[in-house]
């Protein structure tokens, strides 16, 4: 109970540090103040907010594939866990630590090997955001650059496809292991290997859906502040957006503020090649703001509620 109790705390100080007392949640309501006044602007507002539990769901549909080895969850309950991980992963660096308020919501599996398993989900996110975001990279080079980019960025894809596709070779890292721990370590490092080149492409194409999702709330935010872009004008920025994120280490509370740096620096300089004001890229940093509010401000609001329903104590042994 008692974690429970630090867990919520916690939760509930960040998420009004970064909601009710942060510069640039302030300017962001500034700006959709004025966006208010117009009806077709509210209405791609809501239509983004809408697709939320969209995006929450099919967090949750590549969860239980990914866990699935150890547990089959039902929907319902992953659902739940997913918020849960989003509250619990607010203070760990890239969320990295979402797993912790997943895997607590186990009644069977191995919770060590769940946690494990959870990576391999979000390393087919990865891999969807690098592959995008590479050919989005292609769009900012120009003259004798391209070549090059073209060359680096299949060399990054088909590495990025392959480690992913072959992950059951992660199991051999128990070699790396002293001797005296290995058998110890050996069935926890066996869990990759468990997944079918089938599988392990519906939790890909899972991740690459879920890409889609969420990429189109931020357009829809784009165009409720008036930027002046289609969406694939849009998507291109957004996907080189995304890419940053990925490699640029930061933790979850500190994301509002690294989300609308990285913004406001891709978008100037493709607003700048469009021949567009680049005074448009602190709009779509409001919007980046908003959608941060959407996607995780909001579910991990939710989770605190659910983090109650956690086992972080069994009675039993761990299959």
């Amino acid at each position: 109970m008692a974690i429970k109790i630090l867990i919520v705390l916690a939760g509930c100080c960040f998420i009004y540090d970064k909601i009710f007392d942060n510069q640039d949640t302030t300017e962001m309501w500034n700006s959709v103040k004025l966006s208010f006044s117009s009806s077709k602007n509210i209405l791609l507002m809501l239509l983004a907010i809408v697709l939320m539990p969209v995006n929450m769901a099919l967090e949750t549909l590549k969860w239980q594939k990914s866990v699935k080895p150890v547990e089959a969850v039902p929907f319902r309950k992953a659902f739940m866990a997913i918020f849960t991980g989003i509250t619990a992963g607010m203070m760990f660096p890239n969320r990295t630590g979402d797993f912790l308020g997943r895997i607590f919501i186990l009644e069977k599996g191995n919770r060590l090997k769940a946690a494990m398993l959870t990576f391999v989900g979000n390393i087919a996110q990865m891999v969807v955001t690098v592959t995008l975001g590479c050919f989005a990279w292609l769009f900012f080079h120009k003259g004798s650059g391209v070549f090059y980019g073209i060359l680096i960025s299949l060399i990054i894809i088909v590495l990025a496809f392959t480690v992913y596709f072959k992950i059951h070779v992660l199991r051999y890292l128990q070699k790396i292991i002293p001797r005296k721990w290995r058998p110890r370590t050996e069935q926890y490092m066996e869990v990759f290997s468990r997944f079918s080149t089938k599988e392990l492409g519906e939790i890909l194409l899972v991740a690459f859906v879920k890409y889609i999702v969420y990429s189109f709330q931020f357009v829809l935010l784009i165009w409720a502040f008036d930027v002046p872009l289609n969406y694939f004008e849009a998507m291109i920025p957004i996907m080189m957006t995304y890419l940053m994120m990925t490699v640029i280490p930061f933790i979850t509370i500190t994301e509002i503020a690294v989300r609308g740096s990285v913004c406001i620096f891709v978008f100037e300089k493709w607003l700048s090649i469009m021949g567009i004001s680049t005074s448009f890229s602190l709009m779509v940093a409001s919007a980046s703001t908003m959608l941060w509010l959407y996607n995780l401000a909001i579910p991990a609001v939710i989770g605190l509620f659910y983090i109650r329903k956690l086992k972080f104590m069994r009675r039993s042994y761990e299959s």
